[in-house]
């Protein structure tokens, strides 16, 4: 989320593009309106994008829930928390088209493959981690429990095949 080997170029926080119009993203406006993400961000609108107010929600939300997490102390040296907040750059506008965002999500129909394409030898890459598998099946958990719908994602059914 604030983190890409974008091919050979490091990059960190995402680029402020929120595109609603696009079928990955076919649930994100009403999500964004029913869990009340958009009552709190108008707080901060004139502090960040709502890109990285996105992104920040999640890593605080990930961070949280994390083994490591600490009430009294959340910011502890090694902690998920410290390490989301010492990577993230914000600073960018919020756009609502993303003409250079194509290809950077993996395709639902070709299944683990394409998912590594994208995390393992993309996202990750470089990155000298040796948990790419782990951290991708972790991204894609979400995906994977239950299933996805059309209405929500542009992709109905699950991201793995009897096969895998």
């Amino acid at each position: 989320m604030d983190y890409r080997n974008n091919f050979g170029t490091e990059s960190g926080g995402s680029d402020g593009c929120v595109n609603f119009n696009d079928a990955d993203n076919t649930g994100l406006a009403t999500c964004i309106t029913t869990s009340t993400v958009s009552t709190i961000y108008q707080t901060y609108c004139d502090k960040v994008s709502l890109a990285d107010f996105i992104v920040i929600a999640a890593e605080a939300l990930m961070a949280r829930t994390a083994t490591d997490y600490n009430s009294a102390a959340p910011f502890t040296a090694g902690t998920l928390a410290t390490k989301y907040r010492n990577r993230f750059k914000a600073g960018r506008t919020t756009q609502e088209t993303c003409p250079d965002n194509h290809g950077l999500m993996p395709d639902a129909n070709a299944g683990c493959s394409h998912l590594e394409e994208i995390f393992v030898n993309h996202v990750y890459a470089g990155n000298g981690n040796d948990n790419a598998w782990k951290l991708t099946a972790a991204i894609s958990g979400a995906h994977t429990l239950g299933s996805a719908k059309t209405e929500n994602s542009g992709f109905n059914g699950h991201w793995s095949t009897a096969a895998e």
